[in-house]
C-alpha cells in the first residue's frame, strides 16, 4: 500500500536528535540549500534532509527537517516492493521505522505528511509489456516513458502523478525475490500537502488508523477509472464493420490525441466509454485490470496479511464447467467446505482460501446464480445513491460496507456506524433489523 513517503519536521528537538542520529552518514545533498544524510545501510530510502537556516553567509542551523521513508521496501529488508503490503503491514511498518529513529508516539503529530505514494501490485492474465505499451492517457493527460523500460507515468495535475510499470520486469534479474515476471504496479503519488489533506492526511500519526486506508484504496480504484487502457490485439470475431473500423482506430493515439483537442469537451470521454463498452469479456483490458484491483483491495479489507519476502499471487484458476466466464480472483466452485461470512453467514467458499467476508467473487457468484440472496444484500449493504452506479461499483461498496460492518466497531466503536448512517441515509429513513 505505502511506499515513499516525506515527512516535514520544524520542531527543533526532533531535528537535534536526527543530527545526532548513529546510523546516518553524509551524502549528497539535495541542492545547495540542504545538509543531507543517508542510512548507512540502506542509503536514500531512509534519509534526512535538513534546510539550512542561514544568515549573513553563515548556517546558524536549520529551519526544518525532512523525513524520506520507503515503507514497503523496509517490510522487504530494503530489497524490493514487488510484493503484497497490506494496510495493516504499512500501519505497523511505519510505527516501526519512526521508533527505530527515536521518534515517540505522542511526536507524530509534528511530521506533516508532504509528500506520499501509494499503490498494489497484481499478476495480470495479458503479457506485461503488451498492457503498458496499451497505457494512452491518464484523463486526457497522456502517459510518458520513464526512468526504465515498460515504465509510465503521467502529471494529471501539478500536484498528483500516476505511475504505471512492469515491476517484475524491474527485479528480473533477482529471481531470489520471487517477484512474478508479469507483475503489474499501479501507484499514486501526491506531490502537495494541500492535495494529501484531500485524502485526510495530516500526519504521521494519520498514517497509523486504518479508516484513513480506506480512503487511499478508493483513490487508487478511481484513478484506475481515469486511464484509458488499449488492446493492441483484439479479437474481432464478435464485432460488426463498423465496430471492428472503431477499434481499430481507437489503438491509433492519433485517434485520441485529436478527440482531446475537440470543441467537445466530452467527446473524449464518450468515445472511450464506447471503445471499452465494444471491447467486451477478454477484450477489455481495463476492464479485467479492474476488476483485479478490486479483489486485491477487498482482499487488503478483509484482513489478509501479506508474508515478508513471498510475491503476490492473485491468480486462480477458474473450472472449465463454470456457467459464466468471470474475471475474478478469488473465484472457485461453491460448498467446497463450511466457511462463511462473518457478517452475513452465507457461504464464502467459492471465494479465497483465508477469506473472513463475503466480497467481489463470491457477490458475483450470489448476483449470477442466487439473485433473491444478491437482492436482499443490496437492500442491506448499498445505500440508494450507490444503486444508480455501474454492477462493479456496486458490488465494491457492497463488499466494503459488508466487512465495515464488523471492522468498523472494533476501530471506532463510538462514532464509526453514525458517519456512516449520516453519510448515507436521511434522518427519514426506516431502519430494518436484520439479527
Amino acid at each position: 500500500m505505502l511506499d515513499n513517503t516525506k515527512f516535514s519536521v520544524t520542531d527543533i528537538e526532533i531535528i537535534n536528535r536526527m543530527l545526532l542520529h548513529p546510523d546516518f552518514v553524509v551524502c549528497r545533498p539535495k541542492t545547495n540549500y540542504y545538509h543531507s544524510l543517508k542510512h548507512r545501510t540502506h542509503g536514500v530510502k531512509l534519509s534526512l534532509d535538513f534546510r539550512k537556516a542561514v544568515e549573513n553567509g553563515n548556517v546558524i542551523g536549520y529551519g526544518h527537517l525532512e523525513i524520506n521513508v520507503s515503507p514497503h521496501y523496509h517490510f522487504n529488508q530494503y530489497q524490493h516492493n514487488g510484493n503484497d503490503f497490506t494496510p495493516e503491514n504499512s500501519i505497523k511498518t511505519i510505527i516501526e521505522i519512526l521508533n527505530y529513529l527515536g521518534i515517540e508516539q505522542q511526536e507524530y503529530n509534528e511530521l506533516k505528511v508532504v509528500n506520499i505514494e501509494f499503490g498494489l501490485n497484481i499478476i495480470p492474465e495479458t503479457d506485461i509489456k503488451n498492457l503498458i505499451d496499451g497505457l494512452y492517457f491518464c484523463k486526457k493527460t497522456p502517459f510518458k516513458t520513464g526512468a526504465f523500460p515498460y515504465f509510465k507515468k503521467t502529471d494529471a495535475t501539478n500536484y498528483k502523478q500516476i505511475k504505471a510499470y512492469a515491476k517484475g520486469l524491474q527485479f528480473l534479474e533477482f529471481p531470489q525475490y520471487g517477484i512474478n515476471p508479469n507483475t503489474f504496479r499501479f501507484e499514486v503519488k501526491s506531490k502537495e500537502a494541500k492535495n494529501i489533506k484531500n485524502y485526510g492526511i495530516w500526519n504521521a500519526d494519520d498514517l497509523t488508523k486504518l479508516d484513513i486506508y480506506n480512503i487511499l484504496t478508493q483513490t487508487i480504484l478511481d484513478e484506475w477509472e481515469d486511464v484509458l487502457l488499449i488492446n493492441q490485439t483484439p479479437d474481432f470475431s464478435n464485432l460488426k464493420t463498423d465496430e471492428v473500423q472503431f477499434i481499430r482506430n481507437g489503438n491509433k493515439i492519433d485517434f485520441w490525441d485529436d478527440l482531446k483537442n475537440d470543441s467537445n469537451r466530452n467527446k473524449f470521454n464518450r468515445y472511450k466509454e464506447k471503445y471499452y463498452r465494444l471491447l467486451k469479456g477478454k477484450n477489455n483490458l481495463h476492464n479485467l485490470i479492474k476488476l483485479q484491483i478490486i479483489d486485491k483491495l477487498n482482499s487488503y479489507q478483509s484482513g489478509a496479511n501479506s508474508t515478508q519476502g513471498n510475491p503476490i499471487n492473485t491468480r486462480k484458476e477458474v473450472l472449465p464447467q463454470t456457467p459464466i466466464q468471470l474475471i475474478n480472483l478469488e473465484y472457485a466452485p461453491p460448498n467446497e467446505n463450511n466457511r462463511v461470512c462473518l457478517v452475513t453467514e452465507l457461504d464464502i467458499s467459492m471465494q479465497r482460501k483465508g477469506s473472513k467476508f463475503l466480497c467481489f467473487g463470491g457477490l458475483k457468484y450470489y448476483k449470477e446464480f442466487e439473485p433473491n440472496i444478491y437482492k436482499d444484500l443490496e437492500n442491506r449493504f448499498l445505500s440508494e445513491k450507490m444503486k444508480i452506479r455501474d454492477t462493479d461499483s456496486q458490488i465494491y461498496y457492497i463488499a466494503h460496507n459488508i466487512r465495515n460492518t464488523k471492522t468498523n466497531p472494533i476501530h471506532n466503536p463510538k462514532h464509526s456506524r453514525k458517519r456512516f448512517d449520516k453519510r448515507n441515509y436521511n434522518d427519514l429513513q426506516m431502519e430494518i433489523d436484520f439479527n
